[in-house]
């Protein structure tokens, strides 16, 4: 009985029978998948074969048509955003999603909101805890920047960054809110092979501290390199699941990558 209890404190995040339909189109299909706290797992596949829409369920964004996705033994099919990330849940996006009008520290203090226990009153006379609650906000914002390599660019403005470091702002902000899981959606795209180099280094160092990590992503030796498990989607159905080495010549997905007997680099 301990080893079975054990066993379901391992599992962080549990999809049983997903399915997502947008209109008549069935993106996801009876799609099961069990993350184990405190590993890194990639899902690859083609694009369009349901990836994004399954980081978008598990935050939140878009409701499931059936099936159960339970974090942590708690039941959050359907549950907004906003109660995701109160949950410990974090994302960031295939498109880089800054605010413009703020610099880099500001967009990365928009994470502690939800750690906010201040009401309008105590933020607007600047109450002692409204001044104690933001200044511990700005060192963990701070520290999440420091954490990427941006320390120094903080109080640059957004627009100014180039493309990888605008990601790496993004990274640090899903850090600040301080997640038991982070979805990484395409976290490679657009980086030179430098910024990669650094990328992969910091999806590691995110596990070190605890953190849960689900990564969509193209870049196979990005994925070979960080994955502890991978599974393997097409047509919105799971099509293989295991170590990098197992999938990397699993017929079935070189079929669904190249539609030919080869090996994914």
């Amino acid at each position: 009985m301990n080893l079975y209890k054990k066993w379901i404190m391992d599992i962080l995040l549990d999809i049983k029978n997903l399915s997502v339909n947008f209109g008549g189109l069935s993106a996801v299909s009876g799609f099961n998948l069990q993350i184990e706290t405190g590993t890194v797992h990639a899902l690859i596949g083609p694009n369009g074969a349901g990836k994004t829409t399954i980081l978008n369920t598990v935050c939140g964004i878009c409701r499931p048509c059936g099936g159960n996705i339970l974090f942590d033994g708690k039941a959050i099919q359907g549950c907004p955003p906003h109660t995701a990330t109160r949950l410990g849940i974090t994302r960031t996006f295939q498109q880089v999603q800054l605010f413009e009008e703020l610099d880099v520290l500001e967009n990365v203090l928009v994470a502690r909101h939800m750690h906010s226990k201040v009401n309008v009153l105590g933020a607007l006379f600047r109450t002692g805890p409204a001044r104690r609650e933001e200044k511990q906000g700005r060192h963990k914002a701070i520290e999440a920047l420091t954490f990427v390599g941006l320390k120094d660019k903080r109080n640059m403005d957004t627009t100014c960054l180039h493309y990888g470091e605008k990601r790496l702002v993004e990274i640090a902000r899903a850090l600040a809110s301080e997640p038991r899981l982070m979805l990484l959606d395409e976290p490679s795209a657009g980086m030179n092979d430098q910024e990669i180099v650094h990328l992969s280094g910091l999806i590691r160092r995110i596990q070190s501290m605890g953190i849960t990590v689900i990564v969509v992503e193209h870049n196979m030796p990005v994925v070979m390199t960080i994955s502890d498990r991978v599974s393997v989607i097409d047509f919105g159905v799971k099509i293989a699941e295991g170590t990098a080495d197992d999938v990397r010549s699993n017929p079935k997905v070189l079929e669904a990558y190249l539609g030919f007997e080869n090996h994914i680099p």
